[in-house]
């Protein structure tokens, strides 16, 4: 397969392979009740044994989610996730790009992986599947771009409760009693970003500029009162602060005011997108992939093998109805790569050492009595 290089950028070198597709890597069987994972996703996965970044992209449905992720596999062409005109949610469960993008930053290298997620609060989802999605994306990825449709306002905010429901379902090691516990759960958290669709405001407080930045640190500020709907506001606020320790934003304007040509936005030609809004998408692909490098784990670094491993590790205890453990899971994946590159180099040496005697064996026969 030919590599096709990207366009260059300031900081990386993008290469990809144009002929790739999107797969099923974690789905649910309505008839089984139960979430299942896809197994051409993970052998792909497995045959990456280089570090590894994951980028997912979650938010609501229908508001543009796949088109981001078109954009970071072709940088700026090609077709890439299925992305439809109708108010249909299209992506369903998670879904992963073949091939791995492939980064090189002077003697720095690694691959990203894209996941592109099921939009959250869909009119056929559960509120526990909707969480049981969400922690999967957040517990997989190193990046986790949220994207969202206009400002920063309540309404915006209360959909992030998911991150409130999520640390009630998930722990850091087993055993671990205490709900909420961000302070251990915010050490295997990705980065955050949270990206602003159509966006008109003007980043400005008290007469002077701010930056996108800026503009997110003081949605997250405490609201002043009392009473349960402000604490309830505070607390998506204060587990937001607290499981994303490593947060941005960043803003793109409307790519055009047609409409029509909106619902189909990826055969749009370039030159009639808004010159804002093509820059903000080169700037916003190189903040993304500078932002997807691969998480680390006590002295190892996320590869494919273990993503693959962490996967299977997630789905099992989500369908067996118990709570995900980060730590075991980093843990038995590590053990499991352990042993199967022992047993490898086992074979290998074994192999080696063998076809080393063979002739030596063969010559002792042929000079042997009777010879």
């Amino acid at each position: 397969v030919t590599l096709k290089r990207a366009p260059a950028s300031t900081y990386f070198k993008f290469l990809f392979f144009p002929m790739g597709k999107p797969l099923p890597l974690v789905s649910y069987n309505v008839h089984a009740n139960k979430f299942e994972v896809g197994q051409e996703a993970l052998e792909v996965l497995r045959s990456v044994k280089s570090p590894l970044g994951v980028v997912a992209v979650c938010g609501r449905a229908r508001q543009g989610k796949s088109y981001i992720l078109n954009q970071l596999v072709s940088a700026g062409g090609g077709q890439g996730f299925t992305i439809g005109p109708t108010h249909r949610p299209c992506t369903k469960g998670l879904w992963m790009w073949s091939d791995p993008l492939r980064h090189e930053n002077g003697a720095e290298s690694y691959n990203t992986v894209l996941l592109d997620t099921e939009g959250i609060d869909a009119y056929d989802q559960t509120a526990q599947y909707s969480t049981q999605i969400f922690s999967l994306a957040v517990l997989l990825s190193c990046l986790f771009v949220y994207n969202h449709m206009g400002g920063i306002d309540e309404s915006a905010l209360d959909r992030l409760s998911l991150v409130t429901e999520m640390t009630k379902h998930v722990r850091v090691r087993a055993g671990q009693a205490k709900e909420g516990d961000l302070d251990s759960l915010s050490e295997f958290a990705p980065s955050f970003l949270w990206l602003l669709r159509d966006f008109y405001l003007k980043l400005e407080e008290d007469g002077r500029k701010i930056t996108a930045a800026e503009y997110l640190e003081t949605a997250l500020h405490p609201v002043a009162g009392e009473g349960q709907s402000v604490a309830s506001k505070n607390e998506i606020r204060g587990s937001i602060k607290a499981l994303f320790k490593d947060r941005d934003c960043f803003s793109l304007v409307r790519p055009m005011h047609d409409e029509m040509a909106l619902a189909n936005l990826d055969s749009v030609p370039k030159d009639q997108l808004r010159p804002e809004f093509t820059q903000g998408v080169k700037k916003l692909v190189e903040l993304i992939f500078s932002k997807s490098k691969p998480k680390r784990f006590a002295n190892g670094l996320m590869s494919g093998p273990v993503l693959a491993g962490l996967v299977e590790a997630y789905v099992e205890a989500i369908n067996k109805g118990a709570v995900p453990t980060i730590a075991t899971a980093w843990q038995g994946v590590a053990e499991s790569e352990s042993r199967r590159a022992s047993d490898l180099a086992e074979a290998t040496y074994k192999q080696s050492f063998d076809a080393a005697i063979v002739p030596d064996e063969a010559a002792l026969l042929a000079g042997g009595p009777g010879g």
